[in-house]
């Protein structure tokens, strides 16, 4: 297996800046390219304001351009459906108990959203666990536009670049090898020109130069992202899969706002026979009568929509945003509903389930590689213990019957107390509950033990 070492020495003869050619690769530009791409529609540049304006009634007239922002919405449902509740730990009891500390003082809740949130925007993000100043354990998120994950010929995961250029043209390289991080800039350095390969004309370059060089005990940052069919490397997200859905909704709706306004709230005014001599020529003109001939006739006229078509093919482009977008039909108000079970529910949102299912798999193996990372900084690396994650979906639920349920299965010793908590939607903190559950048991056996033989100093005896 190809390491970052032997990558360099082969794709770059040893050259000590290999990054900055890294970076210029045609499968990076490609990727921060559809970053930015996404970036400025979720910021409002959609194809629809692309709409040119025409001339109405030897006027200008400015067509609609609507934009949507369904999308902003679609995405944080989808996030907060798999992780706007905290995870829920489990494993063995005393690791368990020290990771969620690590969590607590980490602020992880805030941290797994914002990686959820990436990987359904950009199909990708990246979290790079690090000790800060007070000595708690957390991680940083990557901005993914900034991201260059550097992978070997045969696909191995060697080496990560976080790159970016600030308003003042200095750039920056933060070079991530498995044992140190190196942070490079050619802020201060000396300009020299040089011909650009495509258009010949010089161009000012800047060396850059190393800032510092530190250890790494947490290894490169975590890669998590949905594997895209067109490249292995790279995620693909849910926003590029529903905007060209989107991009129809909006030029439907803009083009029938001005049908509309144009066709439909501004008739014309016709008439059919010859006036009379003398009558009111001019179109605004309000209170006259205007004379004709018998049988003339004046009226308003304005076109006619086929709003049977329109519904129809408005409806059709929803429920393919929805089926796309693995959206609920409840949540667009296309379904009405009254009092339902846990299983109707489940059925409602069982769309939203297999989106979160897919996107668990993701945020699991994210989750695996980040508890081992842990467990080293912790010193928890013993093979008999074990963590895992619980993922509580955002779903709306039967309260009662599920807590019917577990009482149940309980009462009938097919389920423990501690698997109660954790399934239970009344406790999101298993551990901090368990260890209330003990001191209140443990206050219950010693007020059994006592000796009822003994009476206080208030009681009189004779």
């Amino acid at each position: 297996m190809m390491d970052i070492n032997y990558y360099i020495k082969t794709a770059y003869n040893d050259n000590p800046l290999w990054f900055m050619r890294e970076v210029e690769k045609p499968h990076h530009i490609m990727r921060i390219a559809k970053c930015f791409r996404l970036k400025n529609y979720l910021h409002g540049k959609h194809e629809v304001l692309n709409r040119q304006d025409t001339v109405y009634k030897n006027q200008k007239f400015t067509v609609r351009k609507i934009v949507l922002h369904n999308t902003k919405t679609i995405l944080n449902f989808h996030s907060n459906y798999l992780l706007g509740k905290p995870v829920t730990l489990a494993g063995t009891e005393s690791l368990v108990s020290d990771i969620q500390s690590v969590y607590n003082y980490g602020n992880y809740n805030s941290i797994d959203w914002e990686l959820m949130d990436k990987v359904g925007k950009y199909g990708d993000s990246f979290e790079f666990i690090y000790i800060d100043d007070n000595g708690n354990i957390t991680s940083k998120v990557f901005d993914s536009s900034c991201s260059y994950p550097v992978f070997a010929d045969d696909g191995t995961y060697i080496a990560f670049i976080e790159h970016w250029t600030n308003k003042e043209n200095i750039s920056y390289w933060n070079v991530y090898y498995p044992d140190r991080v190196e942070e490079w800039s050619n802020e201060g350095s000396s300009p020299y020109s040089k011909p650009d390969k495509n258009t010949g004309k010089d161009v000012v370059y800047y060396d850059p130069h190393m800032l510092s060089s530190t250890e790494n005990s947490t290894g490169l940052p975590i890669h998590y992202y949905n594997p895209s069919d067109w490249d292995f490397r790279e995620g693909e997200g849910l926003l590029e899969l529903i905007q060209p859905i989107m991009d129809e909704l909006e030029d439907i709706y803009s083009k029938m706002g001005d049908s509309i306004y144009t066709l439909s709230l501004n008739p014309l005014l016709v008439s059919t026979g010859q006036p009379f001599q003398g009558a009111i020529k001019n179109n605004d003109a309000v209170g006259y009568m205007f004379n004709m001939e018998l049988g003339g006739e004046l009226k308003y006229v304005a076109s006619t929509m086929d709003s049977n078509s329109i519904k129809l093919y408005l409806n059709e482009i929803q429920n393919q945003l929805n089926f796309n977008a693995y959206m609920p039909s409840i949540l667009g108000g296309n379904t009405n509903i009254a009092n339902v079970s846990e299983v109707s529910l489940r059925m409602l949102y069982q769309l939203a389930d297999v989106y979160a299912m897919l996107n668990e798999r993701v945020m699991r193996n994210g989750f695996n590689e980040r508890f081992n990372v842990i467990r080293k900084l912790l010193g928890r690396e013993v093979k008999g213990e074990y963590i895992n994650v619980e993922f509580n979906y955002a779903r709306p639920q039967n309260v009662t019957e599920t807590l019917d349920n577990i009482q149940k299965q309980v009462e009938m010793g097919a389920m423990s107390i501690e698997t109660a908590v954790e399934k239970s939607p009344l406790t999101p903190d298993k551990t901090q509950e368990l260890e209330r559950l003990k001191k209140d048991n443990k206050g219950k056996t010693d007020n059994s033990n006592i000796d009822t033989n003994v009476v206080n100093n208030d009681t009189v005896t004779e």
